[in-house]
Order: C-alpha cells, then sequence, then structure tokens
C-alpha cells in the first residue's frame, strides 16, 4: 500500500463490537421487563427481530428517510410488533424507557471486534487516528469513552458535527479539514460496503473493507480484509 498519513475508522462492527453489546443488553432488557408479559415469549427471538428491523431503520436514516427522532421514538414499538407482543398492554411511557434503557446501557458496555486495541496501538505511533461515524454524537462518545478507544483517537467527526452522513460526500470534506489531512495520504476503513466504502470511493479516498464475514460484491476496493490484525501487515507491521 502507498504511504499514508492519516487513518479514517468507522466505529460500530469496525473497532467497537455492535452486535456483541447490542445483544448482552436485549437480553438483559428482556430479563428486566419482564417481555414475556407483553406475550413475547423468547429472549433470542427478542434480540433477533431487534437487530433485523434496526437495520432498516438504519438503512433509511443513512438515506434520509427518517431522522435520528423518529428511529428513537418508534424503534421498540416497531419491534413489538414485529414480535407479535400484546399491543395492548403496551404505552408510549414504555416504549421510550425500552429505548432510554438500550441507549444507556448498551452505549457502556466494553465489547471491542477481536484484534481492535492490537491495531491501534500498533497505528497509534504511526499515523493520525480518526473515526468518521453515523452514529449519534451523544452515544458515539460514551461507547469510546467506556470501551477504552477514545485514547487512540485525534478526531471523531459524527454526521451530526459534519451536517452529513456517510455515504455523502460532505463528511470526508469535514474530516479532512478538521484533522488537517490530505486526501492522497488519508486511508478510510470500515465495515459497511455501502456507507463506509462506497462513500469514501466516490470522495476519491483509499479504503480498506474489513469483511469478516465475506460478503461477496462485486466493488472494486482499495483492500479487504476479515481480520483487523491483517491492517497491520498491509500497513507495514
Amino acid at each position: 500500500m502507498k504511504s499514508y498519513k492519516h487513518l479514517f475508522f468507522d466505529l460500530d462492527h469496525t473497532l467497537w463490537d455492535y452486535d456483541a453489546n447490542a445483544s448482552e443488553t436485549l437480553i438483559e432488557i428482556y430479563q428486566n421487563f419482564d417481555m414475556s408479559k407483553y406475550g413475547v415469549t423468547d429472549p433470542e427471538r427478542f434480540r433477533d427481530i431487534f437487530f433485523q428491523e434496526n437495520d432498516k431503520l438504519w438503512a433509511a436514516l443513512n438515506v434520509g428517510k427518517i431522522d435520528k427522532f423518529y428511529l428513537r421514538n418508534n424503534r421498540f414499538r416497531i419491534v413489538m410488533e414485529a414480535a407479535n407482543a400484546d399491543m395492548s398492554g403496551v404505552n408510549d411511557d414504555l416504549l421510550i424507557e425500552l429505548n432510554n434503557t438500550f441507549l444507556t446501557s448498551c452505549s457502556r458496555k466494553k465489547k471491542v471486534i477481536d484484534g481492535a486495541f492490537e491495531l491501534l496501538d500498533f497505528c497509534q505511533d504511526r499515523f493520525g487516528l480518526h473515526i468518521i461515524t453515523n452514529g449519534f454524537e451523544d452515544v458515539q462518545s460514551i461507547k469510546l469513552e467506556s470501551s477504552g478507544l477514545d485514547k487512540y483517537f485525534d478526531k471523531v467527526i459524527t454526521s451530526e458535527k459534519a451536517g452529513h452522513k456517510k455515504p455523502n460526500p460532505g463528511i470526508y470534506t469535514y474530516a479532512l479539514k478538521h484533522s488537517g489531512a490530505e486526501l492522497d495520504h488519508s486511508l478510510m476503513i470500515g465495515d459497511n460496503l455501502n456507507t463506509d466504502i462506497k462513500g469514501a470511493i466516490s470522495f476519491g479516498m483509499d479504503q480498506v473493507y474489513f469483511n469478516p464475514a465475506k460478503i461477496k460484491h462485486d466493488e472494486q476496493v482499495t483492500r479487504e480484509i476479515t481480520q483487523l490484525s491483517e491492517l497491520m501487515g498491509l500497513l507495514g507491521g
């Protein structure tokens, strides 16, 4: 790979283990709120339905079909309905409490993707390290601090700060301006082919697609890895 001076990482699913942390939180919510009394009898099914519906909501959010407030206010109503819950016992106060509990608890979970700390330790004195995330400002800062990832990063660029979401090129323009990085010496690392990788491609930034599930695709990426440890070798480790 060519010589880079600045690395821009996605956060969720790339460094911070969203799936593990959210899964643990959702099982706790199921138990603590006794979801069985609303007719949701299987905690794993409740968790899986959440992931399914939440992914749809985030996809809509990323293309501007819904906003942050719609997602937060409606997420658990949609999940409960999809789980065939008895909605006669579900009111707005409960739905708000479920969402607030999820945000508060999940963001404080500490699990990171395997190899994240080793990679960042390797990179810390070699590159300027930054985050580019579509996640919400208030939540992402807690994730970084709680997990211990915060100490590695010079700039944390959120879509709320930038006024644009990946893959919009505006967020990359903002990131370069506020990090002092130059495009030719910058590299984007992320797990989402549509937001992280295609966004960087359209902006003209080199990218590394983190693809642990080995999802097949036709995108012409700069490099592709299935484990974070592979990036050290690509960067000269």
